[in-house]
């Protein structure tokens, strides 16, 4: 877990004893490229550090593919619905290249946020953060055109062309693979 410090001090310091105790209840998972991490269907009950590697989330409806999400390592993911409803979860989570991946129980995490502060204080901004990106994601669909959120995608993550398949980069902006290739073509990126 090389970069999980890196990772956390983005959002918050914590002590070296919290930072340990954090890092303790992660346990090392085996994923390759291509593999699920977890699948729709299957109760999650573990929140995920991905140290390294690209991933996406997605969901399935009547056999085809909605890219919702690409996580970058280092990051976290946890599922909360399946989480908190105790139900199985809708989403898929599939390593897009080999990476290193480490989970952790979600109630031992939440043990830890009662008794130290700084634990709490990275889960609420990492929250935070979720929820910002998701309001900005349903604002962009609502009001942005299709170009205008391709620009911006390659904006934030300017190595994403290079990391995903365009196909999924289509569905996670809403577009058919075609029309990505007319708006590629038209920002000269082809």
């Amino acid at each position: 877990m090389e970069n999980f410090k890196m990772f956390t001090t983005n959002f918050v310091e914590m002590s070296e004893n919290e930072l340990s105790l954090l890092q303790e209840v992660f346990q090392p998972i085996k994923v390759k490229k291509m593999d699920h991490v977890f699948s729709a269907g299957s109760y999650v009950t573990e929140l995920f550090f991905f140290d390294s590697g690209v991933f996406r989330a997605y969901a399935l409806k009547d056999g085809e593919e909605f890219t919702t999400k690409f996580l970058f390592g280092p990051t976290i993911y946890a599922e909360l619905f399946s989480i908190r409803k105790h139900q199985p979860t809708f989403i898929n989570i599939q390593a897009l290249s080999d990476c290193e991946c480490y989970k952790a129980n979600f109630i031992a995490i939440e043990r830890l946020m009662i008794h130290h502060p700084g634990i709490r204080r990275l889960f609420l901004k990492l929250y935070e953060n979720i929820y910002m990106t998701g309001v900005k994601r349903q604002v962009s669909f609502m009001i942005d055109s299709q170009a205008k959120r391709y620009t911006d995608l390659i904006a934030e993550n300017p190595k994403i062309l290079e990391q995903v398949p365009l196909q999924y980069i289509a569905s996670f902006l809403g577009v058919k693979p075609e029309t990505l290739s007319r708006i590629r073509k038209n920002n000269n990126d082809i």
